[in-house]
Parts: structure tokens; sequence; C-alpha cells
């Protein structure tokens, strides 16, 4: 039986799809969700198989359904399908498995055209997308910012998007899967045939099309893992005031982040709900600790009666608490009783293009470059089409 999968080939046991991919068009794998015991599929034309050089494939030429489930025989784990409710189960031995079909969906979730199986230190499986990268981007384009926002900001944030996962490609090259779907990473949301003829996603692709290849640089013309966050409350910060580490882009008083209409924000906890939040017994003190250069909370320092004080970075303080609550490191903190009020503006870490300020820059006429430039300012551009379009302009 002849299979449509072009040679997928593992290198040091992880797909690398050489075969398939030209030079310029890079191969992504994003973890789409994680599911314990068994997972079922849905779509037209369903193939399975393992990545072993002697492979052996299922095919299912009509519309059906299967199901996957991890067998333990010893110490081996082994893929049991089983087609449409069906015996007899079909057994795969190699440590992942590669599903391939139109209209693919597992439950209500609609899924890339391919999939890989994974089952990870947790003994989850992995649903793993795999796709060419700038079908990644528009995923990512649809799901990290309004397509109805300007043209020229939407090419931004691809560009933006595209560095950021080359960037992290390189760095996971070796991993099972090379980003998340979430915030974790870039969220990322499957663009279906049917939604792709929309005026929206149209404007997307053009979006990605137009800046094929664009990427921004750092420190030695490396790709730049290129940070951005909705609202920087009206200042950017760097990573290293965040995260203690990064490459330093530049940071710009932005102006246009008060078009957010959820710039501003308030967080309201009682005592109880702190200490539920952030895992910790009964504490005497909360101190916030700022950076000097941008007012942001550096860290937070909680007190205990006869114990040492703990001290928790801002990040993982607005982790604790939530990011969806406590929006931004940029914010005041009044304590009347056991009652915390949490007050402040900005939304996200406020590294690198700010995404309610680019649109205002958008809206003034800013070309991509211009909002690039704006963000990353000490960041170089690169790519073909880049080259191209400069040469079209002189």
């Amino acid at each position: 039986m002849k299979l449509v999968f072009a040679a997928l080939i593992f290198s040091i046991g992880l797909v690398s799809f050489t075969s398939e991919a030209r030079a310029d068009k890079e191969i992504v794998r994003v973890r789409l969700s994680s599911v314990a015991g068994k997972i079922s599929f849905n779509g037209t034309g369903l193939q399975f198989q393992n990545l072993t050089q002697n492979f052996r494939p299922v095919a299912i030429p009509n519309s059906s359904s299967a199901e996957v489930r991890v067998l333990s025989k010893g110490s081996k784990k082994i893929w049991a399908l089983r087609i449409n409710n069906k015996d007899p189960e079909h057994l795969f031995t190699d440590k992942y498995l590669m599903i391939q079909g139109h209209n693919l969906r597992a439950g209500s979730q609609a899924l890339p055209s391919r999939v890989l199986l994974n089952l990870n230190s947790e003994r989850q499986i992995d649903v793993i997308g795999v796709m060419p990268l700038d079908e990644y981007i528009t995923g990512v384009l649809a799901s990290e910012m309004p397509l109805s926002w300007p043209l020229e900001t939407l090419k931004a944030q691809a560009v933006a998007a595209r560095s950021y996962a080359l960037a992290v490609i390189s760095e996971r090259k070796d991993k099972a899967y090379h980003l998340e779907s979430s915030v974790l990473d870039q969220v990322f949301r499957h663009v279906v045939a049917e939604d792709r003829k929309s005026p929206l996603i149209q404007k997307a692709l053009q979006a990605v099309e137009s800046t094929q290849g664009i990427k921004l640089l750092g420190n030695k013309d490396r790709v730049l893992k290129a940070f951005y966050h909705s609202d920087c409350g009206g200042k950017t910060t760097t990573s290293k005031n965040v995260w203690n580490y990064g490459v330093n882009t530049g940071v710009v008083v932005d102006s246009s982040c008060p078009t957010n209409p959820r710039g501003h924000w308030k967080l309201a906890l009682t005592k109880m709900d702190l200490q539920k939040r952030l895992k910790v017994e009964d504490f005497s003190d909360l101190r916030l600790e700022r950076n000097p250069a941008d007012q942001r909370i550096k860290s937070v320092r909680v007190a205990f009666n006869g114990l040492p004080d703990k001290v928790i970075s801002a990040n993982d303080f607005r982790q604790a608490l939530g990011f969806q609550d406590l929006r931004s490191a940029l914010f005041d903190m009044k304590q009347n009783g056991d009652q915390f009020l949490f007050e402040g503006r900005g939304f996200g870490h406020g590294v690198g293009l700010c995404q309610w300020g680019s649109r205002a820059l958008g809206q003034k006429g800013y070309s991509f470059r211009q909002i690039l430039k704006h963000y990353y300012p000490l960041a170089g551009l690169s790519g073909a089409t880049l080259v191209a379009q400069e040469a079209v302009q002189k």
C-alpha cells in the first residue's frame, strides 16, 4: 500500500521531516493537548503508521472514527488502535504514532491534517500537530490578535510570532514537540479549510504570506526570541527584568496603550484567598519590591512569624494569583485588615511588541517594519521577502 506520507525520518528518535520540507519550509511540532488513557479521532481517509524503517501502515479510506490507547507489556508501551469500535486492535510498538487524515478531529477539537502521538513522562498522550511554519503562524495570528486590526499591525505580529517560533524550535529541536499551543508559548488554534475563505482569515493569510521568511535578529544575527504581550501599560520592559535572561532589544515609552478599554484593572482578594493561591501558611506581611528602572514589581516578599521570608518573583506571583486576574507586574497594593486590593495597568509581561500599542501605530499609518523598529529598536530584520520589498521600493 502506498502511503501519502512523504518519507518521515526520525533522527535521534524525533521527527525531522527533512525529505518533505524545502530549506525555506520549516516544519513545526505543536503540542495541542494531553489526555489520559485513550483518545478518539474522526476524519476522512485516516492513516496510521509507526515511524521506524519497518513501518506498518493502517489506512481507512472512508469517513471513520478510531480509538487509540496505550497498553503495557512488561516495561514496553504499545499503541493499540481500534477502528470504528470493531476488533481486532492494531498494535504498534514504536514510541510515537503518526496519524493523517482530512477534517481530522479529536472530539470537538479540529486538528491539522497530521498529528503525532507521544506518551509523555506523566503517562499521558500528547497530541502534537505537525505542520509547515506559516500554517502555524496563521493559526497563531488568528488566536493572538483580532484580525479586524490594521493589516500592517497583523504583519508585525506575524513577524514577531515567526521569530519567536524559530528561536524556540532551535532550542527544542531534540524534543518531541517544539511549542505549546497556549500562553506558555503562543496561543494557537488550527484554522479549518472552510474558515480559510472568510475575509478575516484571508487577511491573516495575506499578513503571513507578505512577510514570508521575514524574522527579527538579535545578538550575532541569531533569530530573536521575540516576546510580545497585550498591553505594556505605557512602557515596555526587558526580558531580563521579567525572567532574568534574554536579549535586550530596547525599551520604549508607549503612549498608545491607553486605547485598551481594559488597560486599568483592580483585583480584590482576602488573606485566605492569597494563602490558598500562594500555597503558604498564615503570613504576617506582604511587601512589594520594585525595579527602579521601570517601576514594575520585581518580586514579592512574604513574611512569616518565626520563619524565614519567602521571596517570589513577580512573574511567579502573577502565575500563582492567575495571569488573567493579576494582569501585569505594573501594580500597587493596598491592605485593609485581611483585605488586599491590587490596582494596576497593562496586561502581560511587558516585553517586546505591545499589541494594543501596535494597533494604534497601524491606525496612524505605520508600516510593519516601522512598528517592529519601534518595539524592538535594537533588533535587525532579515528575509528574502524583505529584500524583494526593499528592491521594489527603490
